[in-house]
């Protein structure tokens, strides 16, 4: 209602607080609900009957899910999602997504209900006996450790302002998530409202220093071998071309961690640094590190003494990386999608055909190899069983559209997968949280709901990634993706670890390693089967493409698919 006196309504708290998420481009909140979500339901419900502007709230039944698919959304839309849990019990099954996104990078707001503060006296007290076991003394110190902010609402204060500050800093690079406490009676509580219109949060981002671009302009031109290590992930059409152009005009060879930062078939693409050898590193004598934490693993190859290193991030020291140690001659902050820019306007002052030509020819024959070694695989793979993860790749390639997504977590090699166009692989997990890969493709699919999306997950992954409650949602919201879990029947990271610690160790020799078998294996085909999904067990590399037809078959009729593919373990 109108108070009479300055035009604006009355509204409660939790209204005000779905509206600035609205003025902030928050469309889609990923939810999983407890007591504390009920002036967040009643406010829905009158935003519904008022028809004033609110996010749509999707349900999702557990929070591992709902992280990652926020995480997907923004890979795929390039705009944050926003999560909602229940207190500290929701807020702990969300951690480890909070995790992931804050080393990818990702922003997002994680709201938690708080248990209410009172016992008795105001609207939204304590009513259920849970109300006092699930209160904690500082509910955000579980992961204030990877937020960028994390605030308590408390009564009197503007929730819109608070909604800004945290999508401010969630949006400023480096960007990450943030986390809100929201009690109860808070919620409940009396507010004004008024009609805001949209903002675009975060701040612009930081272009580098001209003398900076120059230094390193200078040393790329100078350079027999330069390498680019791009790790900047989430990259728009405009970056995705650009640094395209870099590489291409300049013959700069690059080195991908994130999968899909170049086309496949460009021809300074050298390919995942993470299935290569380290003879790319030692090779270089500039190397250009953007947005990479980890250039490289020290213990499988470090550049030459006399090489340049030139490190360039919105922070470039990474700083909220604990110990760190990694060279840089040349530290540079600002966006790498800007500095590529930059470099490729300083080079074409800087460098000199003739260099250019030499660099080229060096980088097709370093390439040469690399790519008749996975010809090789590709061919010798068609028949091996149990399936080669190369033979899985290359068969989802020819029948995949060009503009397909792929979120890949440890399910297939990115070498072998073709992806041509710009956000076709979504990757991340620097942090090794399990389980993104199921979520992310639904978040996916929100954002590019016209396009195909498929998650290729590990037999583990899939596992950790809460399967039914992610099927559940594809089905519940018509979002139709592909899931081929890589089954090797172990936690192949484990055994390689083991043994690559202990090559000559007893469990090295041992039939069975400790920890490392996850056999006998789930029927996973049956699990997306109690959703209303197609499911099917390939375990003959002949049967894989025909597998793959009838599963596209299910999605282009609106339903999700699962091929639980038998498979080798390594992948390489």
């Amino acid at each position: 209602m109108d108070d009479g006196s300055t035009g604006q309504q009355t509204a409660t708290v939790a209204e005000a607080f779905l509206a600035a998420l609205s003025a902030n481009g928050i469309r889609h909140v990923f939810a999983n609900a407890g007591t504390d979500f009920a002036p967040i339901i009643e406010g829905l419900v009158r935003a519904n009957d008022s028809g004033w502007e609110a996010p749509r709230f999707v349900t999702v039944p557990h929070e591992t899910v709902a992280m990652a698919m926020a995480q997907g959304y923004y890979k795929a839309a390039g705009a944050p999602a926003a999560v909602m849990v229940h207190v500290t019990v929701g807020t702990a099954n969300a951690t480890c997504g909070f995790i992931n996104a804050s080393r990818d990078n990702v922003p997002l707001l994680l709201a938690a209900g708080r248990t209410p503060l009172t016992e008795s006296g105001a609207h939204g007290s304590r009513n259920v006996s849970i109300h006092w076991a699930q209160e904690a003394y500082d509910q955000g110190a579980g992961l204030r450790e990877y937020a960028k902010w994390d605030y308590e609402l408390r009564a009197g204060q503007p929730v819109a302002t608070l909604v800004d500050r945290a999508l401010d800093i969630a949006m400023t690079a480096p960007r990450g998530p943030v986390y809100m406490t929201l009690p109860r009676e808070v919620l409940a509580g009396a507010s004004p409202f008024a009609a805001r219109g949209h903002r675009s949060p975060g701040a612009m981002p930081a272009a580098p220093s001209a003398e900076a671009i120059d230094r390193a302009a200078a040393a790329i031109a100078g350079a027999k071998f330069p390498l680019i290590v791009y790790s900047a992930a989430h990259q728009d059409p405009a970056s995705f071309a650009a640094l395209s152009a870099l590489a291409r005009d300049h013959a700069i060879a690059v080195c991908d961690h994130i999968g899909g930062a170049l086309p496949s078939g460009h021809e300074m693409n050298l390919g995942d640094l993470r299935g290569m050898p380290g003879d790319f590193v030692r090779m270089a004598d500039v190397i250009v590190a953007f947005d990479a934490g980890v250039p490289w693993v020290p213990t499988a190859a470090e550049p030459a003494a006399d090489a340049t290193v030139i490190q360039i991030a919105p922070d470039p020291t990474f700083s909220r990386l604990p110990f760190r140690g990694f060279r840089s001659d040349l530290a540079i902050a600002g966006e790498p999608a800007l500095a590529v820019a930059l470099l490729h306007r300083a080079l074409d002052s800087a460098g000199n055909r003739s260099a250019r030509d030499a660099r080229r020819r060096r980088i097709a024959d370093a390439r040469a190899p690399v790519d008749e070694a996975r010809a090789a695989l590709r061919e010798t793979a068609r028949t091996m069983t149990p399936i080669h993860p190369a033979w899985t790749a290359h068969c989802l390639n020819r029948i995949k559209d060009d503009d397909a997504i792929v979120v890949n977590e440890l399910g297939l090699p990115y070498e072998h997968l073709n992806s041509e166009q710009p956000g076709c692989c979504l990757s991340g997990n620097n942090a090794s949280g399990l389980g993104r890969g199921l979520g992310e493709a639904l978040g996916a699919k929100v954002a590019a709901p016209h396009r195909q999306v498929i998650a290729a997950v590990g037999d583990g992954s899939y596992m950790f990634g809460a399967p039914t409650a992610a099927h559940y949602v594809g089905r519940a919201e018509g979002l139709p993706t592909l899931t081929i879990v890589s089954n090797n029947a172990e936690w192949f990271a484990v055994r390689r670890a083991t043994t690559g610690m202990y090559p000559n160790g007893r469990a090295a020799k041992a039939n069975t390693i400790p920890l490392v078998e996850l056999s006998p294996s789930p029927g996973f085909e049956k699990t997306i089967e109690a959703c209303d999904g197609f499911g099917q067990k390939v375990d003959d590399p002949a049967a894989l493409p025909a597998a793959l037809d009838r599963a596209f078959e299910a999605m282009a009729d609106g339903r999700s698919a699962l091929l639980n593919v038998v498979t080798r373990a390594g992948g390489r």
